[in-house]
């Protein structure tokens, strides 16, 4: 098992010398809490008011799109196209919604969630469980029809099966996860829509559970992984060189968020300080490649949410003056 270790000191040295350019916005009414969920590439961020949980998208330029519908806690997600999927409320049905076209539902009823979409439009989520507590993933084309994956199971009564509602798809209709039912802990899934098989021990070497998060166009995987200290750490994977570690020297916990096209992975490592603060960093090759930090924010309040294939990164902040806002940070060409 490889092991990508990255210095503390190199990171403070990048984060010092590179000009980093950072746009700010507004992302609730009440100006104290607000949500970001994920940036398309073209720069576009969509969210969640968290006062009357209406999700918005704002484009370049301060141009917003405000409550395009109302939403639960589930998670939401947007492709390129600017196509918006998540969950209703107060319904909690899933649904897909077109760019300034009506909701539409995707009709596996009550408790479905719609947790990624890729370029093509194809929705990927879990369907709420059968009468024996079964749960599928799905992966749905609105132009065509589901294609249900089922999991293996234990023997009644122990028959659930629980699939992450966080998952990752991209445009080659790859979806990862992770899953559980009643002999198995969280494991981790990599589906192939192509050749229809599912890998449901896609796991890190020596891990007690796995959690996959995000795949690319270069069948790229990065997520997380517990060990038997409890501990969180990343990790990143490819057909050629199978699993490996990302950590950071002297952090308590890692974990990863996301990787874009470039290879470029989004991560949080989290220190040793009291109170504890989790620092968001770019990673490219196993080296941090910029530190994600809104200036004049309150210490630790700088919380990345997604990264695009430009290499942009959306989240939120707070200010001195207690405010909570979004960012956009965009790395130097």
């Amino acid at each position: 098992m490889k092991t990508l270790t990255m210095l503390l000191a190199l990171l403070a040295a990048i984060g010092a010398g590179a000009q980093n350019k950072y746009t700010t916005f507004e992302v609730g009414p009440n100006a104290t809490s607000g949500n970001v969920s994920t940036i398309n590439d073209s720069g576009q961020v969509l969210g969640r008011w968290a006062g009357n949980s209406k999700a918005y998208v704002i484009s370049p330029g301060g141009i917003w799109t405000k409550n395009i519908v109302t939403v639960n806690g589930a998670p939401l997600a947007m492709n390129n196209a600017t196509t918006i999927v998540g969950a209703q409320s107060p319904s909690n049905q899933a649904f897909y919604k077109l760019w300034e076209q009506p909701v539409q539902q995707i009709g596996l009823g009550n408790g479905t969630s719609a947790s990624a979409i890729n370029t093509a439009g194809y929705i990927a989520g879990v369907a709420p469980p059968s009468q024996f507590g079964l749960e599928e993933l799905y992966l749905y084309d609105p132009n065509s029809s589901f294609v249900h994956i089922a999991f293996p199971h234990d023997k009644w009564p122990h028959t659930f099966v629980a699939i992450s509602g966080t998952m990752g798809l991209n445009n080659l209709n790859q979806i990862v996860g992770s899953w559980e039912n009643y002999s198995t802990p969280w494991s981790g899934f990599l589906y192939d829509s192509k050749s229809k098989q599912l890998n449901t021990s896609f796991n890190m070497p020596g891990a007690v559970t796995t959690y996959p998060i995000s795949i690319n166009d270069n069948q790229e995987v990065v997520g997380n992984w517990v060990d038997a200290n409890n501990v969180y750490h990343g990790f990143y994977w490819n057909s050629t060189a199978g699993f490996s570690d990302i950590d950071v020297a002297g952090d308590t916990s890692m974990f990863l968020i996301g990787i874009n096209n470039q290879s470029v992975i989004l991560g949080a490592w989290v220190d040793d300080n009291t109170p504890k603060l989790a620092h968001y960093v770019t990673i490219v090759g196993g080296h941090p490649a910029a530190s994600i930090n809104v200036p004049k924010s309150q210490a630790g309040s700088t919380v990345a949410a997604a990264i695009n294939n430009v290499g942009q990164v959306t989240g939120t902040y707070t200010t001195q003056e207690g405010v909570v806002r979004g960012f956009i940070y965009t790395p130097p060409k």
